[in-house]
């Protein structure tokens, strides 16, 4: 089984595509929800510092870390995007479409049906 290492610059082109694909959804919900600053460079922003509270509450609170990253999430999009907790959690649930929709396109369709 060959691993494929994808390092250096190649590497950093490979995450920012990747950053750029997950941002987008972010971006349309907080335009939909009327968020104060819906922009691309927010929405990755957003994404970044959800990410690293997320990992950064896996590895203090362990368990509770099933609570307190979601929470994270909800209140980095209030924050750095500009909305209420509501618009936040609205935010979430429109990304989270967004999220079913880029996956169902670059996933190649429907999942094959069970044998």
């Amino acid at each position: 089984m060959n691993n494929i290492v994808l390092s250096g610059f190649v590497g950093l082109l490979v995450q920012a595509g990747f950053l750029v694909i997950f941002s987008v959804p972010v971006w349309l919900a907080a335009r939909v929800v009327g968020a104060d600053h819906p922009t691309m460079p927010r929405s990755a922003l957003s994404l970044v510092v959800a990410v690293a509270g997320s990992a950064l509450s896996v590895a203090v609170a362990g368990g509770w870390a099933a609570v307190i990253a979601p929470l994270w999430c909800l209140f980095t999009f209030k924050w750095i995007l500009g909305t209420s907790f509501g618009g936040a959690v609205m935010l979430a649930v429109l990304a989270l479409a967004g999220y079913a929709v880029v996956g169902h396109v670059l996933g190649g369709g429907t999942p094959p049906a069970p044998v």
